[in-house]
């Protein structure tokens, strides 16, 4: 007996209760931020019972985790095409920070994350600082690995230590910016070319 078909036919509606659930909770905070979020108002708004949704998703934690984790996929999704479009180091790292400034300031679920208060302990701050390390790791990965393709013959610490320097670095301009946007751009490019030995 073939039971591939309704094992496959459960997954696929795991994962649209497991979208679906991701999707009403960043309306929700996008709306009233991570404090408004119950396990219960998202199973209501998903349509299913509670014991349904605590199968995918064990806390409200686990569920900003998974929130962090699938902005974070987007984000580097779109860092990785962005410098990809770039044959010239300085310009393509100069063209990714200012995608990933650009577009994480205008991002609503990073927006009400950064509005809320700072004693507040209902907050995806926590999770977005002490658990934004997957982020760093892929970010920088991307960066080196395309440093590296175009600059074969730069000094691989080099490009290692630039690498996670402007990720880190940027990571922290988004959570606490101290300048502009063009300015920030401008000073993460400039330590870059400086960083790898580059002319700016």
């Amino acid at each position: 007996m073939d039971t591939s078909a309704p094992a496959d036919f459960h997954s696929r509606v795991r994962r649209q209760i497991r979208d679906d659930a991701l999707d009403a909770a960043y309306r929700l905070v996008e709306e009233q931020g991570w404090g408004a979020v119950r396990m219960t108002a998202i199973a209501t708004a998903v349509g299913v019972s509670r014991q349904t949704l605590y199968k995918e998703f064990r806390s409200k934690e686990q569920l900003g985790e998974a929130l962090l984790l699938r902005e974070a996929q987007w984000f580097i999704a779109g860092v990785t095409e962005e410098i990809q479009r770039h044959t010239d180091v300085v310009a393509a790292i100069e063209a990714c920070l200012r995608f990933g400034i650009g577009r994480g300031t205008a991002n609503p679920l990073l927006r009400a994350v950064l509005s809320s208060p700072l004693k507040d302990d209902d907050t995806l701050l926590p999770l977005m600082t002490t658990g934004s390390e997957p982020l760093i790791v892929l970010a920088g990965q991307v960066m080196k690995d395309y440093i590296t393709s175009r600059a074969p013959d730069l000094d691989p610490k080099d490009v290692q230590v630039t690498a996670d320097a402007l990720v880190r670095l940027l990571v922290s301009h988004l959570l606490l910016p101290l300048d502009d946007q063009e300015t920030i751009v401008s000073n993460l490019t400039h330590l870059a070319a400086r960083g790898l030995r580059l002319s700016p």
